[in-house]
């Protein structure tokens, strides 16, 4: 019985850590977003994505001992519900800066494709012997292209 409770301590203790470096690497990730260096955060993703799967197996290894109701102590249980409150405060912040980005720069997208259908004026007019005029750069095609993923 005390071997099985060592067990669901180590295991508690092993899923409470890679919870913290999960909030850790999140709060970097959000404080580089914050200072408009964002390819930058790109060095956090294979560690974040060692986290994640590391706290995915270790959730599944909890669920299938018994959840938190056989995990062990109540001070190890009370520890990993405060580091999950602080995790999941780090992922709203990370979300509602990620939104807030997102919206700046589809914003910014659509105003400058504007400015260029604006400066086009694409607009025709009937010239003296009643046939549709164009300016001179309407035949020209003004694109723009952006290749990132944001």
């Amino acid at each position: 019985m005390q071997q099985l409770q060592q067990n669901n301590d180590q295991n508690l203790s092993s899923l409470i850590l890679t919870v913290r470096k999960l909030t850790e690497v999140i709060g970097e990730e959000i404080k580089l977003l914050k200072e408009r260096r964002p390819k930058e955060a790109d060095k956090f993703l294979p560690i974040k994505n060692n986290l994640i799967i590391a706290y995915n197996q270790e959730m599944d290894a909890l669920k299938n001992r018994g959840g938190l109701a056989a995990a062990g102590n109540g001070e190890n249980v009370r520890k990993l519900k405060s580091e999950t409150r602080l995790f999941k405060k780090a992922l709203d912040r990370h979300l509602r800066l990620v939104k807030a980005l997102k919206t700046v720069s589809e914003n910014m997208i659509r105003a400058v494709g504007d400015e260029v259908a604006r400066r086009k004026d694409q607009t025709s007019n009937y010239g003296a012997n009643a046939k549709i005029t164009r300016k001179r750069n309407q035949n020209s095609p003004t694109s723009l292209t952006l290749n990132k993923t944001i």
